[in-house]
């Protein structure tokens, strides 16, 4: 079993050049520690599709597909579970409130992610010690060397 932190391939440019993937600090207030997400699902993270502004004011949630198009390509990176803080533990570690976690869990839910997949780190991780895939045209994971 692999974790795989899901993004775009415009995000996977800057991720490459700065060697590194990093806790994300949106909408951290501390003492809330950033987090970097992964998820054990082994296809796709839905809570990592992508969100637009419709002209109506309404935001949409972009559907893999449409993040794939819009968003330059999917790309992953996985690394071993282990090496990770998995469910309440990465809350703890995090310093996240449980009332936060149950919204993020609410939110994952409606968005048909399983919140019981998530882990991941409170520290950088070099790509150099991660897989790398990226989706193909046919919508399957390829390893990139």
């Amino acid at each position: 079993m692999i974790a795989w932190h899901y993004t775009t391939g415009q995000k996977f440019l800057a991720i490459v050049e700065s060697g590194y993937l990093k806790p994300t600090n949106i909408d951290v207030r501390p003492p809330e520690k950033p987090i970097l997400w992964f998820s054990l699902n082994q296809k796709w993270e839905n809570t990592a599709n992508k969100a637009i502004l419709e002209a109506d004011g309404e935001i949409k949630r972009l559907s893999m597909q449409e993040t794939r198009r819009l968003g330059g390509g999917l790309v992953r990176f996985g690394i071993k579970p282990n090496v990770l803080y998995l469910g309440n533990q990465l809350r703890i570690k995090a310093s996240m409130s449980a009332s936060i976690w149950k919204v993020l869990c609410k939110e994952g839910l409606k968005q048909n992610a399983k919140p019981s997949e998530w882990c991941g780190s409170l520290k950088p991780i070099p790509i150099n010690k991660l897989f790398i895939e990226v989706m193909n045209k046919d919508f399957v994971w390829e390893k990139v060397s």
